[in-house]
């Protein structure tokens, strides 16, 4: 009777069993992304916020313009051109998605933000951009221009590159198709709460017709009330 009783307790005691969806240690498992792989990291860069659950700026509306046209991201706020159209973000890694009509084809501009500690520097970010394109023959890219400038008080890096694109986000194992023909003007706002990132990317024609509303867009950048 007593060896009964004992046993009995034993089991009462294996303490309590992992929740659903938690891994064996009582951990919730990592849930990683690939949208950060084109948003910051080139190919065969590793991901630094895989398995993060996106950081939320404070303030920020989730890519909703308000009934002036302006986007608050969180630290600061942007108008939308005209003839751009603000987007649902497709992913909750993105700030804001914005589209832009052109001759050849739609092009895309996303803001991403990573809380206080961003992805690292900004010529660590500028070279990864690079390093996404090359030319006809496969070689690197060698002719991006990149410029830095002052905006509402804030610290702006930009860059602009063109040739074939190739993002690095392919599926394991399966080599990607480069997009010829593609031009990127990205820039970096650095803010007190950490930087925020605009990449303004799709067929060359298109973003070079859309340059000067690109700039426009930077330069209505203010900190957000």
């Amino acid at each position: 009777m007593a060896l009964a009783l004992l046993l009995v307790a034993a089991c009462q005691n294996k303490g309590p069993t992992p929740k659903e969806g938690a891994a064996a240690d009582g951990h919730a498992p990592k849930v990683g992304t690939t949208e950060t792989g084109g948003a910051h990291p080139g190919a065969g860069t590793q991901d630094p916020h895989a398995g993060m659950a996106p950081p939320q700026a404070p303030g920020a509306t989730h890519g909703r313009p308000d009934a002036s046209g302006m986007i608050d991201v969180g630290a600061i706020a942007f108008k939308v051109p005209a003839k751009w159209e603000a987007q649902p973000p497709k992913s909750s890694m993105r700030a804001a998605q914005v589209g832009a009509p052109g001759s050849a084809g739609p092009a895309e501009l996303i803001v991403f933000f990573f809380g206080p500690q961003g992805a690292g520097s900004a010529q660590d970010n500028i070279d990864r951009w690079i390093g996404q394109f090359t030319n006809p023959d496969g070689s690197p890219v060698t002719d991006a221009k990149r410029t830095s400038s002052k905006i509402s008080g804030l610290e702006v890096t930009q860059v602009e590159v063109a040739g074939q694109f190739a993002s690095g986000m392919g599926a394991p194992g399966q080599p990607q198709t480069a997009q010829a023909g593609q031009r990127l003007i990205a820039a970096i706002v650095s803010t007190g709460g950490g930087p925020y990132y605009f990449k303004f990317l799709g067929p060359s024609a298109t973003v070079t017709e859309n340059a000067a509303a690109f700039d426009e867009l930077l330069a209505s950048i203010v900190a957000s009330p």
